[in-house]
């Protein structure tokens, strides 16, 4: 297991210190530290209609208090709950499976998770879910009726801490607190039933404060509910379309806990259907009924935790699909390392130890295919340093900047350390229509004339904004162009383009307000 944690701290410190470009989420979380006090962090709605825990926010406020508000002193935050999570997920392994092999697989998965290790670097929340559901199972599994005090009073401040640093701790304490109650009922521990029912209205009293503070901004976050309205759980299923919706949310957990690289984006995959994710899906299925009789507290509340995250799905209080269902990935690789353990169990399967040299093999290899690439080529997915630090090479005076809105908010956190926050900047707003988003925008640097050159900058969906750039370049041929990972920069002179020469602004009518009447 010391390997597998070795290996896993190793992949998220290449990824780390690669310090890639904020992509558009991390940039519209990251700006409000570039424009708010502490005080305006905690208690008023994020801009950009982001969410985020207070904790994790408060944290992060004062790292950069400290350090500067750097992209790497944001992720610092990522980063330790990346560590953290392998060195909990040994702990937890120890506690739940009783072969070295099982416990390997186990941290194994988490250490090459593709997505894990992306995650240990991104300025969002998620890596912190992560960290929660693997320290909470561990807390739980280590739990000792008999010895309520020392352990309920761990498991107490970790969970009101864990509501405040990860939104959905709140189903993993459901699950643990439902499942320890109930143990306590059965084994007539009155003591420690008192102390778990006292322990869940803490853990109630924590995250009614939080909601108080933060989450009721999410009510009125028309757009978050909107934009995940796909993700929600029909429940109950009754059509066959809703059971293939459950079906491919457990196909997509799957992968995502497995083969995905990068952004957890929301679309559907082809690959979620293909043979490998289908055999992947079965496994750890198989392995989660397994692990029923080899640790049933965990596979118990393993349970709960899902059917607790449907019942907020279900009522549209939480999305089931995407990088919000990162925290369920520790259940998929507990399910593969509870296989290994079962197949190791099995005195009547023959070579039973090569049969799980095999399934463990085979497990860890997926991810450690897609996690090679880390190795070789970090992600970066939309590279603003990169188009910034060639526009700052290039640029003469009375250059100006054109740029979508989607990616604005990474041009404005950058700006600052490559001076070019002095530059005249014309922001567009992107539209279906993108001979239009071009013409419009030609058209208002024709009429306003706010600079003499224009940078061109597309770092988000830049493929899918190649209709746009082509319509520029056929008002204007680009003087230069670069060209990065998911970013582009273009140098254009509309200004000397025959459209402009020969461009109009339209003249604005005035209507002259009414004569006053004549005095008598």
């Amino acid at each position: 297991m010391a390997l597998a944690v070795g290996i896993g701290w190793l992949l998220r410190g290449r990824q780390y210190l690669f310090n890639r470009s904020l992509w558009l989420d991390e940039a519209y979380l990251a700006v409000n530290f570039l424009e708010r006090d502490l005080g305006q962090l905690l208690l008023e709605p994020l801009s950009n209609g982001q969410v985020a825990p207070l904790g994790f926010l408060a944290l992060t406020k004062l790292l950069t208090a400290l350090l500067g508000v750097q992209d790497w002193t944001l992720r610092l935050q990522p980063l330790a709950a990346g560590v953290l999570t392998l060195l909990a997920a040994a702990a937890l392994a120890r506690r739940t499976l009783s072969h070295g092999a099982a416990q390997a697989t186990f941290v194994g998965l988490l250490a090459l998770s593709p997505v894990l290790v992306y995650y240990s670097s991104e300025f969002k929340q998620y890596q912190n879910d992560v960290l929660a559901t693997v320290g909470l199972l561990w807390l739980a599994a280590r739990f000792d009726l008999q010895r309520w005090p020392r352990d309920g009073l761990i498991l107490a401040v970790a969970g009101a801490f864990a509501i405040w640093w990860s939104h959905p701790s709140l189903f993993v304490l459901a699950g643990v607190g439902l499942v320890l109650w109930s143990e306590a009922i059965r084994q007539r521990q009155r003591a420690a039933w008192l102390a778990l029912t006292g322990m869940g209205l803490l853990w109630l009293l924590a995250f009614a404060l939080h909601h108080t503070l933060v989450m009721n901004t999410l009510a009125g976050n028309r757009h978050l509910l909107d934009f995940w309205k796909f993700a929600y759980a029909p429940l109950p299923p009754v059509s066959p379309g809703d059971w293939r919706w459950y079906l491919d949310s457990a196909l997509a957990l799957v992968y995502l806990a497995m083969r995905h690289v990068g952004v957890a984006h929301h679309g559907m995959l082809a690959s979620w259907f293909d043979g490998l994710n289908m055999g992947l899906l079965a496994l750890s299925a198989a392995g989660s009924v397994a692990l029923a009789w080899r640790a049933p507290r965990i596979a118990a509340i393993g349970l709960a935790v899902l059917l607790a995250t449907l019942v907020a799905s279900a009522l549209h209080l939480y999305p089931l699909r995407s990088r919000p269902t990162l925290f369920l990935v520790p259940l998929v690789h507990l399910g593969l390392a509870a296989t290994v353990q079962a197949v190791l169990d099995g005195k009547k399967l023959p070579a039973r130890q090569l049969l799980a040299m095999t399934v463990t093999g085979f497990v860890l290899l997926v991810p450690a295919a897609a996690s090679w690439k880390v190795v070789r080529k970090p992600h970066n997915d939309q590279d603003m340093k990169g188009a910034l630090l060639h526009i700052s090479g290039q640029m003469q005076a009375g250059d100006g900047v054109v740029i979508d809105s989607m990616s604005h908010k990474a041009f404005n956190f950058y700006s600052r350390t490559h001076d070019l926050s002095a530059m005249p900047v014309v922001v567009f707003r992107p539209t279906p229509n993108q001979h239009h988003d071009a013409i419009a925008t030609v058209r208002r640097l024709c009429g306003e004339q706010p600079m003499r050159r224009s940078w061109v900058i597309v770092t988000h969906r830049l493929q899918a904004r190649a209709s746009f750039l082509e319509h520029m370049a056929s008002v204007a041929q680009p003087l230069q162009r670069w060209s990065g990972q998911g970013a582009a920069a273009l140098l254009h002179d509309f200004g000397e383009s025959d459209y402009c020469r020969t461009y109009t602004p339209p003249t604005r009518t005035t209507v002259a307000p009414p004569s006053a009447p004549p005095r008598q």
